[in-house]
């Protein structure tokens, strides 16, 4: 409902025109029909050849534990019977029905939620004119959206990535709004009176930020809104995971301009 909220609340700022530059989230064909469909429908578009200054991003999780041994990828389908000795009656067996995924055998097993994101953002805080993904490849017979955790990884994200458009496309260009280490990207905008930011830890290690420049901040797409709460500890500080996004939503103070 949050999220709903916020998206809406955007695109509304949107209206106050502005300089237009086109940011486009999509998936790469060859994908099947119905994902095809589906895609189009969520407001993706699917196309063979990325646009002129898109990113091209592999939803695979090529290097990810389990591919690169062999082993299956879990996915949800049908319930597998789990029995196990009760540690007080050594004779007494208790059986466990409990859903199991279908494997996702692919030479390369689909990223995650968190990862997907990271892709999207660093593309965002890149400058590119857009995101499109290359989806991996799925057993015979299937398609990805036989695979609902799969599938939804990549709606969560375009569907993000589809409502930060009009901070992207109408938006006015501002400098960072407070200082980050080498190893977070930053973009800032301002947008009918509000000003946004976007941080993108791509060092592959947690970086400290200062809870203080945190605190006029509200968190975009996110559960919690006190932006301080989605750091992590790390030692006596907080920090930004690796590859952790940070969206920032902040009022315009009267000193700034756009």
């Amino acid at each position: 409902m949050r999220r709903a909220f916020l998206a809406a609340a955007i695109l509304g700022a949107a209206c106050s025109g502005g300089p237009d530059r086109p940011f486009t989230v999509g998936v790469l064909e060859p994908v099947p029909a119905r994902v095809a469909a589906e895609a189009r429908r969520l407001g993706l578009a699917v196309l063979a050849r990325a646009p002129a200054g898109a990113a091209v991003e592999s939803a695979a999780a090529s290097g990810q534990a389990g591919a690169a041994h062999g082993k299956q990828r879990i996915s949800l389908e049908s319930p597998v019977r789990r029995s196990f000795r009760s540690a007080a009656h050594g004779e007494q067996r208790i059986s466990l029905e409990s859903p199991v995924r279908r494997s996702f055998r692919s030479a390369a097993p689909m990223a995650d939620f968190g990862r997907l994101r990271f892709l999207a953002a660093r593309a965002i805080v890149s400058g590119s004119a857009g995101v499109f993904f290359r989806l991996p490849g799925t057993p015979a017979g299937t398609d990805i959206l036989d695979y609902p955790e799969e599938w939804q990884a990549v709606v969560r994200v375009a569907r993000e990535a589809l409502a930060a458009r009009p901070i992207l496309e109408k938006s006015v260009p501002a400098p960072a709004p407070f200082v980050v280490p080498d190893g977070i990207a930053v973009r800032a905008w301002t947008l009918a009176g509000r000003r946004y930011a976007l941080l993108v830890n791509i060092s592959g290690a947690p970086e400290p930020l200062d809870e203080g420049v945190l605190a006029p901040w509200r968190a975009l797409f996110a559960v919690r809104s006190d932006a301080r709460e989605l750091l992590a500890p790390c030692g006596r500080r907080r920090c930004l995971p690796a590859e952790g996004v940070l969206w920032l939503e902040g009022r315009l103070l009267e000193n700034q301009h756009g």
